[in-house]
């Protein structure tokens, strides 16, 4: 039972750190691959290390970047014949033994679902000491379940994207939700093969569409207790931060600005929610947006909220069975 590692990084020095945390962490070390796409100035030499032939790197400069949604998406092409796919962020750390814990809740989930994903935001830390590799971790003893809901007060801030927040509860319970997290995404191969990553989208919206095609293709993400990683969460006043694909001193050189990239982007999002993508970057078959809008209470295609107790709080979501099968409905898309 492989699992395929997809980091793809920008300028990120926690990088070594993110792939030595996942191998030494790991229970069945021998069952992993990495797929790295590696956007820096600097080049990684993994020809001495232990695991060099489970590596797949990928560098490239920086100038060349065009973005996350890109690179993720060169990180996928990556895979080979492996059974399980993780992506994560290139600043994560891990749990002891999460690879088992990941593998008996999505074997658990798949009982009762063909198509599960599961996903939310990681519980964070922050870095202390980077040389020392001395981490702080937060909510470390928080082994609830957290779900995802949309920010009440940054919905549909730039057309159909709205902020997304993580919402601890007080259950250890497995829960069905709406909404996903780029940054810790795991599933089986055959997710990557149905709902590849979409290289000509940049950022906002990622995790939106994202959501809306896999749904629409009749897979269904799960919420599951404490999360075996850790996310390192940058804000202007850490004293650890990293360089941004959109920063102004990085875009400079570039001949396409991400200015550019994000307006073709938001373009594109407003395709695939209108259905005119046909392609497997568009919409499924299997549901429609209306089956989003009675789970979620989110009405993404007219950019109303018709249940905010779903859409901001989980409220109805909490008391549902997540064995429960969301059956498809007849009628048009939208």
């Amino acid at each position: 039972m492989k699992i395929f590692i997809s980091i793809a990084s920008y300028q990120d020095k926690l990088l070594p750190i993110t792939i030595h945390s996942a191998y030494s962490a790991a229970k069945y070390k021998d069952n992993l691959t990495f797929g790295i796409v590696d956007q820096c100035e600097f080049k990684l030499d993994f020809s001495k290390s232990k695991i060099a032939n489970q590596i797949t790197y990928t560098h490239l400069d920086p100038e060349a970047a065009r973005g996350p949604c890109w690179a993720r998406s060169l990180a996928q092409t990556l895979m080979k014949d492996e059974d399980y796919f993780l992506q994560v962020d290139s600043h994560t750390i891990f749990e002891k033994d999460w690879d088992e814990y990941l593998l008996n809740y999505i074997k658990t989930i798949k009982k009762n679902h063909d198509k599960p994903v599961i996903s939310a935001y990681p519980r964070g830390f922050e870095v202390i000491d980077f040389e020392k590799k001395i981490f702080k971790k937060s909510q470390e003893n928080d082994s609830s379940t957290h779900v995802m809901v949309l920010d009440e007060e940054k919905v549909f801030k730039d057309g159909h994207f709205s902020m997304q927040k993580g919402l601890p509860t007080e259950s250890k319970q497995i829960y069905k939700g709406f909404l996903l997290s780029a940054g810790f995404l795991f599933s089986t191969r055959e997710f990557v093969d149905a709902v590849p990553y979409d290289p000509h989208l940049y950022f906002e919206g990622e995790e939106t569409s994202l959501a809306l095609r896999l749904f629409t293709r009749g897979f269904d993400i799960f919420h599951i207790p404490k999360i075996p990683l850790f996310h390192c969460y940058v804000n202007d006043s850490d004293q650890f931060s990293r360089p941004m694909h959109w920063n102004e001193e990085e875009d400079k050189n570039r001949s396409i600005k991400w200015v550019e990239l994000q307006r073709k982007s938001k373009k594109r999002i407003e395709e695939i929610i209108e259905g005119k993508l046909k392609d497997s970057f568009g919409l499924g078959s299997e549901r429609s947006l209306n089956d989003y809008k009675d789970f979620s209470g989110i009405d993404i295609k007219n950019k109303k909220i018709v249940n905010p107790d779903n859409a901001f709080r989980f409220k109805t979501l909490l008391e549902k069975d997540w064995t429960e099968k969301l059956n498809k409905k007849k009628g048009f898309l939208w």
